[in-house]
């Protein structure tokens, strides 16, 4: 059986919570539609000047997003500090769109750990470069 994208975001967040890898969060977006409520019999909703919204991230925007905590060296001060970290998941098959591709380099351009993953083994070795990469595995 195939495993579906959602169920390998779920893998991967599992994975990288339970290593500490990362702290990650699932993107929800979504379409709605909004106008003046009218209720009207029981469980019914009537939208009167009704008009679809979509709420969430912009678009390209990683299916998981969080931080990973990096600790300053003495010299540069001591300090922890938060490093935006991202994951586009992707099964075997899956593609990336033009739009995620930008979005993806404008994070890692900022300075974020991250990129597309296809197995919990990828997505750890990209929040922790410093773990053996999954094809060494």
């Amino acid at each position: 059986m195939k495993q579906s994208e959602y169920e390998l975001q779920n893998k991967i967040r599992i994975a990288v919570g339970k290593e500490r890898t990362a702290t990650l969060f699932r993107a929800n977006v979504g379409k709605a539609w909004t106008g003046k409520k009218t209720i009207c019999c029981g469980d019914m909703i009537t939208l009167h000047e009704a008009r679809p919204f979509s709420t969430g991230l912009p678009i390209g925007f990683p299916d998981l997003f969080g931080f990973r905590t990096v600790e300053i060296t003495p010299e540069m001060v001591g300090k922890k500090l938060a490093v935006f970290a991202f994951i586009e998941v992707k099964t075997k098959q899956g593609r990336t769109s033009r739009a995620q591709e930008k979005m993806h380099a404008l994070l890692r351009d900022a300075g974020a750990l991250g990129g597309v993953a296809r197995s919990t083994e990828e997505a750890l070795h990209l929040l922790d470069p410093s773990t053996e990469p999954p094809e060494m595995r």
